[in-house]
């Protein structure tokens, strides 16, 4: 099950979300054989992507999952509040049984300098 988790950003900001992804039991998950892969959308059911997240799994640790947005991207983000969520798939294979990590609303909040 996804953990929820709701952050706001400034468009034009960086923004980085790291998280180590645990089970229940509280071992680590394991990414060995697995890719990841996030979206923003405007809400629940909408059919256009307002930002690819790329999220990477570091190399430092197997089971850790880093989200970087740069800024320029950031930028162009409409101001408001929007779903995403962040999911764990078999490499390769991406239409393979996915995991939903984390889910929850991004809010956006207008930059004052350009």
């Amino acid at each position: 099950m996804a953990t929820f988790y709701n952050f706001t950003g400034y468009q034009g900001d960086y923004l980085q979300l790291s998280l180590n992804v645990i089970s229940s039991s509280g071992t680590a998950i394991s990414f060995s054989g697995y890719d990841v892969r996030g979206q923003v959308r405007a809400s629940y059911g909408s059919t256009g992507i307002l930002l690819n997240l790329n999220p990477t799994i570091n190399s430092y640790s197997g089971n850790a999952s880093s989200i970087s947005i740069d800024s320029y991207i950031s930028q162009d983000i409409p101001v408001g509040d929007f779903v995403y969520d962040v999911e764990r798939f078999p490499s390769g294979i991406p239409t393979g049984n996915s995991i939903k990590l984390l889910r929850g609303i991004i809010s956006i909040l207008p930059e004052v300098t350009r």
